[in-house]
């Protein structure tokens, strides 16, 4: 265990929401370009409901998968050279490069207890894991990979903090050993929404295994955090409750995109998981009052260095 809560309080509560592009309701699905008017609007509903949220916007630098399942079925049914293609169409690069973007920009700018971290360059990558973007590259390939990513944050002026979900939570050691040389602070990779919950509960789903479930921890030689993500919309208010309970950080867990091309995600935000949410900090709040650090993944990252170095 590391000491990662403020003094004074006893567990904590984080958001964040996955696959933020300036995709609109105009393209093949709406990611967060029709801003106001979109899904972005019921994030700012909540937060607006509930003064004491903040949410972590995990944004992809230059979005181009259209289809997260393979459309070429031909192609994705014969072994080994299924892998050397894309399954599915693609945007053309540069297309949702969020530097030809300025307006989406400018609007997560200057959303309220809102912070963006990053979410992958593509969001793609050939064979049957289209979402799947860091698999089996060459630890250079992830170098190349995280740089051109940061330069697109940079060159959009897109205000971020240094931490990553990679997208289908992969996380490979070779990209591990590049987010430590590139200064990345936090991965968010386990997401684990069916494991009990216990105080040395382990993660045992997707990304990372075997590591706290319930509390961050310091991986790659104390240099990177990892923070989980433990409840999404189908989970109920039990497991926040026995999270919270055991002095844990209820990481709760959205994608932007609810249908996509005939996919949809349990936990995509609409206006009933925002309800959901909505009933369920609010009971929160009522039952848990001061004890409870209402945070973000950059919050938790910075306490955790912080002590860190006093404790050093």
């Amino acid at each position: 265990m590391i000491n990662w809560l403020p003094e004074g309080k006893k567990a904590a509560i984080c958001f964040t929401i996955d696959d933020i592009h300036p995709a609109k309701s105009t393209d093949y699905y709406e990611a967060g370009g029709d801003l106001e008017k979109g899904s972005l609007g019921l994030v700012q509903w909540l937060l607006e409901r509930h003064p004491k949220l903040k949410v972590t916007l995990f944004t992809t630098a230059d979005w181009r998968e259209i289809s997260p399942v393979p459309t070429r079925k031909l192609l994705a049914s014969i072994p080994q050279l299924r892998d050397q293609f894309y399954l599915a169409a693609l945007w053309e690069k540069g297309t949702m490069r969020l530097d030809r973007h300025p307006e989406f920009v400018n609007f997560l700018n200057n959303m309220e207890r809102t912070e963006i971290a990053l979410h992958g360059l593509y969001h793609c990558h050939k064979g049957l894991k289209i979402p799947v973007e860091f698999q089996e590259q060459t630890e250079e390939e992830f170098q190349d990979i995280l740089s051109e990513m940061i330069r697109i944050f940079d060159r959009a002026k897109l205000r971020y903090v240094k931490g990553i979900c990679p997208p289908g939570w992969n996380a490979p050691d070779g990209l591990l050993n590049q987010l430590v040389a590139h200064n990345i602070r936090f991965i968010n990779s386990a997401r684990d929404i069916f494991t009990p919950v216990a105080k040395d509960a382990k993660t045992n789903m997707s990304g990372l295994k075997e590591l706290p479930l319930i509390y961050p921890s310091l991986i790659q030689n104390d240099q990177l955090v990892h923070i989980p993500a433990n409840f999404q919309a189908t989970s109920t208010p039990d497991r926040a409750r026995r999270i919270l309970d055991n002095g844990g950080l209820l990481s709760i867990k959205a994608h932007i995109i609810k249908t996509a091309m005939g996919h949809v995600s349990l936990d995509g935000v609409d206006q009933t998981y925002m309800n959901y949410l909505d009933v369920l900090l609010t009971a929160l709040e009522q039952e848990y009052g001061d004890d409870l650090w209402w945070t973000s993944m950059g919050g938790i990252t910075d306490q955790i260095f912080a002590h860190e170095k006093i404790a050093a």
